[in-house]
Parts: structure tokens; C-alpha cells; sequence
């Protein structure tokens, strides 16, 4: 019942496959509020997204204690200047967005969960303290004991049953040392998918070594590195960095930003 130490907002952050918009969605069932997703509500007509805009905001206040949940929030919510290429439009939904969500009347009955591999994309008016307050920055495991963890949640999710006594902290170990959630659940996928056509009842330790051993996940080393290293640039608590990552300092951190932004216009 303290609302007045809830934060008004969080901009949740990481690489793809992290699983930022299934933990953002289990965290609001935990907190036992109801969870709207914001979507695409522009339209082609003259003031009409604003009209809808309006609708929705008036719809969170009746709501509130409500979380409200945006991903790709860097393409989402637009920026304060678009150079006019909308009317003007764009800069008047993205006002009314910033004004409504810095309101501090409505902390702890409108919280927000901005989602983004690049949050470096997301104005800073929307991410400064007094809106999106708490940067939290999700990381791909980073063990096999981390991988096996997130696996056996994933198999329970798919109700997929594994044979007793299989291994699967040795066997992801000989996965690729980056594989994400993502990864694991497709892996997981096509173990259910070989279950279908085979007929078998669960999957043994010898289908899952020849699952991992052929799935091969598309590689973009760069981009990935680039998310890893903005999320933890970004992030509000040096506590929930890996240790990788909290040892860096922030100057450390920009200069290989810098190069991974070089390398990426060569």
C-alpha cells in the first residue's frame, strides 16, 4: 500500500531473447495488477490519433494501479522532433505521452515498463528520473548451470517431459557459450516438434545432444555485443550487472561503444 516508493516507471533493457517481455509479464501478475500492452493505436486520419491516444490515457487513470507495458519502446513512442513529417503529429503524441507519464500525482497507479534492445534510441525526456526511473538491465545466462535453470522453466512452460536421470546442465554446456533464452526455447521447439513425428513420449538425453549439437542460431556478434554493452551503460544498479560487466568502468564501457558504432558505419 506505500505508493509513494514505487517507481513511476522502469526501462527494461538487454539483447534479444532475454526474455524482457515474459519477465515484465510475470512480475505484473506477481504484483497482482491488471497489465495492459500498449499497441499501435495511430491512424491515418486528420487528429485522430490523438483522439486515441487521449482515450487510452483516460482509460489507465480509471484503471489505475494498472502496469503498462510497451515494447520496442525505442520505435513505440516516437520523439519529440521528427522534423514535421507527420503534421506535426508525432510531436504532440509524443507530449502528451511525457507529460502523462511525469505526473506525479499517478505514481504507483500508472507504472510504466518501456522494453528495448536499444535503449539508447529511447529520448532521454521519456528516461530520466521522474518517469522511467529504474534502468534494469537482462543478460543471456551465463553458465550452463544458468542455461540448465532456464531450460527446465522453459520445458515446464511447454509441458514438454524429458526421460529421468538426463544430464541437461553437460549437455548445454556443449552449446554455444552465448546462447540466450531465445535459443533455448527454440531448441526446446524442435525437441517437441521431433516428439510429434516420431511418436516418442519424452525426450531422451541422446535427442537432446543431437538438437544442440545442430542448432545454430543466426550470429550477429556486433549488434549482440552492442546491446549487451548499451543495457549496461543504461542500467541504474551496478548490482545487477555480471561480473564482466560491472567491472568495467562507465568510460570503458562508452569507448568500446564508440568503436562497435564505428565499425558498424564501416
Amino acid at each position: 500500500g506505500r505508493l509513494d516508493v514505487v517507481p513511476m516507471g522502469y526501462l527494461i533493457c538487454g539483447p534479444v531473447g532475454t526474455g524482457k517481455s515474459f519477465l515484465v509479464r510475470c512480475f505484473a501478475a506477481e504484483l497482482g495488477v491488471p497489465v495492459v500492452e500498449v499497441r499501435n493505436f495511430r491512424s491515418m486520419w486528420q487528429g485522430q490519433t490523438e483522439a486515441n491516444l487521449e482515450r487510452i490515457l483516460g482509460i489507465l487513470d480509471a484503471l489505475g494501479p494498472v502496469a503498462v507495458v510497451v515494447d520496442e519502446a525505442d520505435a513505440a513512442l516516437g520523439k519529440r522532433d521528427q522534423q514535421g513529417a507527420d503534421s506535426g503529429t508525432s510531436e504532440r503524441v509524443f507530449a502528451a505521452l511525457a507529460a502523462f507519464m511525469g505526473d506525479t500525482r499517478r505514481r504507483g497507479r500508472v507504472i510504466w515498463f518501456l522494453m528495448t534492445s536499444r535503449p539508447d534510441l529511447v529520448p532521454v525526456d521519456l528516461k530520466r528520473q521522474g518517469r522511467a526511473e529504474e534502468h534494469i538491465a537482462l543478460f543471456p545466462p551465463a553458465t550452463s548451470a544458468e542455461r540448465a535453470q532456464v531450460f527446465e522453466q522453459l520445458r515446464r512452460r511447454l509441458r514438454i517431459p524429458i526421460a529421468p536421470g538426463t544430464n541437461v546442465e553437460a549437455l548445454l554446456a556443449e552449446a554455444a557459450p552465448t546462447s540466450s533464452a531465445a535459443d533455448i526455447e527454440g531448441i526446446l521447439v524442435r525437441a517437441s516438434r521431433r516428439m510429434a513425428t516420431s511418436g516418442a513420449r519424452e525426450v531422451d538425453a541422446a535427442l537432446l545432444r543431437e538438437l544442440i549439437a545442430d542448432f545454430q542460431p543466426p550470429a550477429y556478434p556486433l549488434e549482440i555485443e552492442y546491446q549487451r554493452l548499451i543495457a549496461a551503460f543504461e542500467c541504474t544498479s551496478r548490482a545487477l550487472l555480471p561480473v564482466s560487466l560491472a567491472q568495467m568502468s562507465p568510460g570503458e564501457i562508452g569507448a568500446r561503444l564508440n568503436e562497435l558504432r564505428q565499425a558498424r558505419v564501416l
